[in-house]
């Protein structure tokens, strides 16, 4: 196509755009629907994080403050809230030996900072 049929496409491209922003501007395609733990903080309830040594670093990094007893923070919204945990709240972690498939050890800093115990004897 010559130079002015490109431009010709890409104008309605442009007004195609502004279309579907204007339908959706004020609709969100997705919300944000608070997790089970955001709620067990909030509750005081118990939760058990299973295979806690899979976890990626960045998620152990995020739940660093709430595993030494302090809050969790949401930005998910856009704003920054603290929630923090109510008296009763409880972190259990589980895990399988490193030396299972696929398994790794989880960090020296966070190891220490638990109690274990060795179901398998």
């Amino acid at each position: 196509p010559d130079l002015r049929e490109q431009w010709k496409q890409l104008m309605h491209s442009v007004v195609k755009f502004q279309a579907q922003h204007e339908q959706v501007k004020n609709n969100f395609a997705f919300s944000f629907v608070e997790g089970s733990l955001v709620k067990a903080v909030r509750n005081g309830d118990w939760v058990l994080l299973d295979e806690i040594n899979l976890a990626s670093a960045e998620m152990l990094e995020s739940l660093s403050d709430l595993l030494e007893g302090g809050s969790i923070t949401l930005n998910e919204l856009g704003n920054v809230e603290h929630v923090a945990r109510q008296h009763n709240f409880k972190i259990f972690t589980c895990m399988n030996p490193a030396n299972d498939l696929g398994k790794r050890d989880l960090p020296t800093d966070r190891r220490n900072r638990s109690t274990d115990f060795d179901a398998a004897k």
